[in-house]
């Protein structure tokens, strides 16, 4: 068989050329890519100290960006328990709609006791209802201060602000105990007390913030991110020394089983360089907290989310929690507190 090759005139090119172009544009839409609308979930971030009064839980229904209305829906019919073994411990139910991301308060006068199981349950009238499970672990041991000094920070330059002396970096070295046979998860917070700017740099009043902190040596696998529901203060000195509230930071920690159980850390925090908050600390409350692993990995994913955002050809991160029928945390964890002098101060 003999194929005859056909020549196209030139009208003929351009009249396919056309009606090709023709027939894409009438495949194109002016209206904008909708995600088809997924089926609302209750979500929930419940992180609750059993050893102080930080216990709070967030309430908030799902929502798409695409559908800008669903922002402001608001929570109808909550209700949730909190329980162990031996019965419901607490209840709430809501007499009225909420405000979408509603803060919950739990009691100080509820007890939780190391090694048992508490459950927590949840419902809205439009989700399902979502449930999760948590062992409180044991309590950190043995945090003891090893040294405190400063290091004088030269050569130190900031926007907006001359600083009128060298700034200050403060460094503690602290060690903890921890049991060599299973594997612990902890995260560290430095809060601290002293002058606050109120107004302008010359007008001072005594309050307190928790501080953004470095660690300089550890022998710990280890991250910053975000702890939830804590604030700390920094000053912004292109506007008059304004206090801006920031998210806190803790460092957390993972111990797998080894020989040794003695952890030793160096950590440092810079202060009277215009920005941190305390401008003259006074002391400092080192809390070291032991964590459920759940926490542990739930922080890590939210860790390897904010450090890989903005990266569009990073992995997709998934924010794993434990809460069943919906999205979230729920955690109980222990704490201890290291007082520790700013001696020296200046």
């Amino acid at each position: 068989m003999v194929i005859s090759k056909i020549e196209m005139s030139l009208p003929v090119k351009i009249f396919i050329f056309l009606f090709s172009v023709t027939l894409f544009c009438q495949c194109e839409s002016d209206d904008r890519y909708y995600r088809p609308r997924m089926p609302k979930k209750l979500s929930t971030l419940g992180i609750i100290n059993a050893d102080d009064t930080t216990r709070y839980i967030v309430f908030e229904k799902s929502f798409q960006v695409e559908y800008p209305e669903e922002n402001a829906d608001s929570l109808r019919d909550l209700s949730f328990t909190i329980s162990n073994s031996s019965g419901v411990l607490y209840s709430f139910q809501a007499d009225q709609p909420l405000e979408n991301q509603f803060l919950f308060q739990i009691p100080d006068s509820i007890t939780f006791i190391t090694g048992e199981k508490y459950f927590f349950r949840a419902k809205e009238r439009d989700c399902p209802e979502i449930s999760s499970e948590i062992t409180v672990p044991e309590p950190p041991s043995g945090l003891n201060l090893l040294s405190i000094d400063n290091e004088i920070v030269m050569n130190y330059v900031t926007e907006c602000h001359e600083v009128s002396s060298d700034p200050i970096l403060k460094v503690i070295s602290i060690s903890f105990n921890y049991d060599k046979n299973y594997n612990s998860y902890y995260a560290l917070l430095v809060e601290s007390d002293g002058f606050i700017p109120s107004g302008d740099w010359y007008s001072l009043t005594y309050g307190k913030s928790y501080l953004e902190f470095t660690v300089r040596e550890t022998d710990a696998s280890g991250f910053f991110t975000i702890f939830p529901g804590l604030i700390k203060y920094t000053t912004d000195p292109c506007n008059d020394y304004k206090l801006i509230e920031n998210p806190a930071h803790a460092y957390y920690m993972e111990f797998r089983k080894k020989q040794d159980n003695k952890s030793t850390l160096v950590l440092t925090s810079l202060f009277r360089d215009g920005i941190s908050v305390p401008v003259y600390p006074y002391n400092y409350r080192i809390r070291l907290l032991s964590i459920p692993e759940e926490m542990y990995m739930f922080e890590k994913n939210l860790y390897t989310y904010e450090r890989n955002a903005g990266d569009p050809f990073a992995e997709p991160v998934y924010l794993k929690g434990n809460i069943k029928g919906g999205y979230g945390m729920f955690a109980i964890y222990r704490s201890i507190e290291l007082q520790v002098d700013a001696q020296p101060r200046y």
